[in-house]
């Protein structure tokens, strides 16, 4: 593959910053829609153009582009959609539920649950008794995780595996 010019990388930033306007799109779609109908490209270049190269070649588009790309961005911590969707999963998690039921049932990712439950709420949730809590059931999670995958009792999907505390999952075929 051959080292694009500045111009060509130039143009490419134009025309990925005025699909987006147009279209609203978030960068995931955007590069879907360049790689099958324009140009191989990732997410991550696709964010880079509109938010580092995209202000030095033409501010307008740039302020354009960020009202978008704010509008797309998901929300962080202090957005109330997130902090409702963190207490319920808390919530769901106190009831028992393991973090894969919680994502199955409030139609997430299992990560998203996951990060939700182990590091959002800390930035949100102030009481070290509910911190308390959320620990131990997801302590309780695990060991029941871990039964289950030495054969104590039913098995399990690799959605509900558990993570390790690098944050990798733990193979069902260790034992």
């Amino acid at each position: 593959m051959k080292k694009l010019s500045d111009e060509e990388i130039k143009q490419r930033v134009l025309e990925v910053a005025d699909y987006t306007i147009e279209t609203g799109s978030s960068t995931r779609k955007t590069a879907s829609y360049f790689t099958e109908n324009r140009f191989p490209i990732s997410n991550c270049t696709v964010s880079k153009y509109l938010t580092e190269r995209l202000v030095k070649i033409d501010l307008e588009r740039y302020k354009l582009v960020k009202q978008v790309i704010g509008h797309n961005t998901p929300k962080d911590v202090t957005s109330i959609e997130v902090q409702k969707r963190i207490y319920r999963a808390v919530t769901l998690l106190l009831q028992g539920l393991t973090i894969s039921q919680i994502a199955e049932e409030m139609g997430e990712t299992f990560d998203i649950i996951y990060d939700d439950l182990t590091r959002r709420v800390l930035l949100i949730e102030k009481n070290p008794e509910v911190l308390f809590q959320i620990k131990e059931q997801l302590s309780l999670n695990r060991l029941s995780t871990l039964n289950n995958q030495n054969g104590n009792g039913p098995n399990t999907s690799a959605k509900s595996q558990p993570r390790k505390e690098d944050g990798t999952f733990t193979s069902y075929h260790q034992k």
